[in-house]
């Protein structure tokens, strides 16, 4: 798998910027305080014209999402393992679409649509006068992936209840990241994050070996414990390990990975063969807990490793733990093929 996007544009840091067209700046103030409000009056620019505006609107979006950074505020999917009235999030997810008239209703609902289960459905709640562009109400009529700063207002027995003070299309296209190719911003998106187990420096090696036959690598993959992968692949960068407990955050972390010798902290979930199968939500524990304790640990590059293949609602689920608007990590996927791959072409089988 190749995103097309060469690793030297992905291996820079990156700002994942929001493209706003909806922001309730009286919300906006009353939660991120007092010195947010007298920044933004300092640096705004006089509202002239549709630039000034659009000038004042990004400059609103950078300072919430600098406010979320340096508060470390936390995903959706961190804030509903710990569900409590009032909590912040910030992230980039998937909305249902509403048919409520988003031109003629006052308020409107939208459901957020999670890739790992949750016994409450999540709904957006929110005043259409909180518009600040068309692109805005489009980016609500259908299914979207959209970028939002949220307030947890209410919960039921049924529902999490999210007031979204900031929400619009993830964006990449921003002078903070005038240092990588222009044209990769505008299409790529969330493709920026995405490291390939070849390009990690102490697993390179595999560009240069063939893909094994199935039964090769299942064979292989099906007899051998997880303990020994972590143990084969951890001396491939010189590090020791720990022994395994439950409430552990990650299976294996590292300061020693290196990407185009660029050292990156990384934090492993690793299974094994116990229940040899292609990897799916179910077996990351209940809300997919082992994926929300791994991107709890401070990595700024998470790795998910299996003995088989991995589900598409894993990667989702791994990739919107890891990209959120105000700190966006790394994220890899070593599949079973991948890692008996590594393996044979270091001599470690």
């Amino acid at each position: 798998m190749n995103t097309g996007i060469p690793i030297k544009d992905r291996n820079e840091e990156i700002y994942h910027h929001i493209d706003a067209g909806f922001i309730n700046k009286r919300l906006c103030f009353s939660v991120f305080g007092q010195s947010f409000s007298e920044i933004f009056n300092e640096r705004k620019i006089e509202e002239t014209d549709h630039w000034g505006v659009l000038s004042n609107t990004h400059l609103f979006v950078d300072l919430a999402i600098a406010y979320c950074k340096q508060n470390n505020v936390q995903s959706l999917g961190i804030i509903l393992s710990d569900l409590k009235k009032g909590s912040i999030f910030c992230s980039t997810e998937t909305c249902e679409g509403t048919d409520d008239d988003l031109y003629e209703a006052k308020r409107v609902k939208n459901r957020i649509l999670l890739p790992y289960y949750h016994e409450k459905r999540v709904i957006l709640n929110f005043g259409t006068e909180h518009f600040v562009a068309d692109t805005g109400r489009v980016e609500q009529e259908d299914k979207n992936l959209i970028s939002l700063i949220g307030l947890i207002r209410d919960i039921t027995d049924t529902e999490v209840i999210v007031q979204p003070l900031i929400m619009g299309a993830p964006l990449l296209n921003h002078p903070k990241n005038s240092h990588i190719n222009d044209q990769l911003l505008w299409w790529c998106r969330w493709e920026m994050f995405e490291i390939f187990p070849e390009e990690i420096d102490q697993f390179s090696q595999i560009k240069n070996c063939p893909d094994p036959e199935i039964e090769e690598w299942q064979d292989y993959m099906k007899k051998t414990s997880e303990n020994d992968i972590k143990l084969k692949l951890t001396s491939l960068f010189n590090d020791t390990t720990k022994k395994d407990w439950g409430g552990e955050m990650n299976d294996h972390f590292s300061t020693s990975l290196t990407i185009e010798k660029k050292r990156y902290n990384t934090a492993f979930l690793l299974k094994g063969p116990a229940n040899f199968r292609e990897m799916t939500l179910d077996m990351c524990g209940k809300r997919a807990n082992q994926i929300v304790r791994l991107s709890k640990s401070p990595a700024n590059l998470l790795v998910v490793q299996h003995c088989h293949n991995v589900s598409e609602d894993v990667r989702e689920t791994l990739k919107k733990f890891a990209v959120t608007p105000s700190s966006p990590r790394k994220y890899c996927i070593i599949d079973g093929k991948d890692t008996y791959k590594i393996l044979k072409c270091y001599n470690l089988l």
